[in-house]
């Protein structure tokens, strides 16, 4: 009684850890460090393989040398998750061409120093990795 009670505690945990690994194997969010905030846009490196940004971009403020650097208009969707701190978020990135700003958000349009030329969007912004997501992280 007591080894199929044993045996089915094992199976279930076995189970239990497959279908976390399952779930966050779907998970397509990109690691961004924010570099800078300009008054127009937030400025990112993106932590990938993959190249998305422009690569050996300096920020002129600090001569810093960074790659897969790209920028971000929504400034108020940044700073809301961040309070203003250039922390690390995790987005599902989408290449832009075009020129967007939210509408909702008071933005200026001062000529920034120096911007990455490669913009994005980003269709889902978390401050936690997707691996995080289980433990009620979001």
């Amino acid at each position: 009684m007591k080894k199929t009670i044993l045996s089915a505690i094992i199976v279930a945990a076995i189970a239990g850890l497959a279908s976390c690994k399952k779930e966050s194997a779907n998970c397509d969010l990109v690691a961004a460090k924010i570099i800078r905030y300009d008054c127009d846009r937030v400025i990112f490196q993106l932590l990938t393989t993959e190249n998305i940004g422009d690569t050996d971009w300096q920020d002129i403020q600090t001569g810093t040398r960074y790659n897969n650097v790209v920028y971000y208009n929504n400034t108020c969707a940044i700073t809301n998750l961040t309070n203003g701190n250039k922390d690390t978020l995790y987005v599902s990135v989408k290449r832009i061409y075009e020129n967007s700003y939210d509408n909702n958000c008071a933005q200026c349009r001062a000529i920034s120093p120096n911007p990455p030329q490669t913009k994005i969007d980003f269709t889902e912004i978390k401050r936690t990795a997707c691996s995080d997501e289980s433990n009620g992280n979001n």
